[in-house]
């Protein structure tokens, strides 16, 4: 519970635990623990991440992406996000989806997609997406050649699983 008192008091952690609209509480979350901070992009932290759950209906799918990058970019844990009160599922996705220190960028992609969780391939399309997508940021050649290095070709890859996906569906 120490992580949470860093940015909420004692009657708002109370207040998540019980609350049960996960966007909702994800959103206020993010709302506070992101306040101030921005991507490599320049674009503010909370609105790069308001647009990637925007791409989803689902309420859990909504929450889970809100929530991916929370323990990559800040102290709080799987079990601090447990504790207050986010579903089990929602708390693996989001541990899928945190790189681990020394792993490439490739083999985190692989890792998401070898999960087979569809939640994370999905969020982790619309979060690529996102990033690709050079609407109301300043481009910069640095951020131009991320893209073309590390963005796309996992773009690629994700297209690839779920086109195959998709395939086998059918």
């Amino acid at each position: 519970m120490d992580n949470w008192l860093k940015y909420f008091n004692k009657e708002e952690i109370a207040g998540f635990m019980d609350a049960e609209n996960l966007y909702g509480k994800a959103y206020l979350i993010c709302e506070r623990v992101f306040y101030g901070k921005k991507r490599k992009s320049g674009m503010p932290y909370l609105t790069y991440l308001k647009s990637v759950a925007d791409k989803f209906s689902d309420d859990k799918a909504k929450a889970t992406s809100l929530l991916h990058n929370i323990m990559k970019e800040t102290n709080i844990t799987a079990n601090d996000l447990s504790e207050i009160g986010f579903p089990s599922d929602v708390v693996k996705t989001v541990v899928l989806m945190t790189r681990k220190q020394g792993e490439s960028y490739d083999e985190f992609i692989n890792r998401i997609i070898d999960s087979k969780n569809n939640i994370a391939v999905q969020i982790k399309k619309a979060d690529i997406e996102q990033s690709m997508n050079l609407d109301d940021i300043v481009v910069t050649d640095d951020y131009l050649n991320r893209i073309e290095v590390k963005y796309k070709p996992q773009y690629e890859k994700i297209m690839g699983y779920l086109t195959d996906l998709e395939g086998e569906i059918r």
